[in-house]
């Protein structure tokens, strides 16, 4: 179900293009974590298409619910491998959100603010 209050959301997206680590913006099928983050935990996240994505003829993107899901399931090495291949971990407040079991969707009409989370403030160890 569709929910339209607001919430902070976490992303890791290229810096340009807003590709995403699984499917680029066009949400065509590009697993670059593959290469990118072989060890990752979060590389073995089932991320096939599924019809929610396009729900309301609106393009959905997956998001965590919080820091401490970024931390679960990425390392330090990750984050860095990510940051030297132009990712960055973003804190977004949406307006509009599909709450899953393991994500959250977000539309990126439906964004009101967006920030960079350095990743020393969540990977420090």
């Amino acid at each position: 179900m569709t929910q339209t209050s607001n919430k902070l959301i976490y992303r890791i997206e290229k810096i340009h293009g807003l590709n995403g680590m699984w499917y680029d913006k066009n949400g065509q099928y590009d697993p670059v974590i593959n290469e990118i983050c072989p060890n990752a935990l979060a590389k073995d996240i089932p991320m096939d298409h599924d019809e929610i994505h396009r729900k309301d003829n609106k393009v959905w993107q997956s998001a965590g619910k919080s820091i401490d899901n970024m931390n679960k399931w990425f390392s330090r090495e990750d984050a860095i491998n990510l940051l030297k291949n132009d990712f960055k971990l973003y804190e977004m407040k949406v307006k509009e959100f599909i709450e899953l079991e393991m994500e959250i969707l977000f539309t990126r009409q439906g964004i009101l603010e967006r920030k960079e989370i350095p990743i020393d403030e969540v990977w420090n160890n």
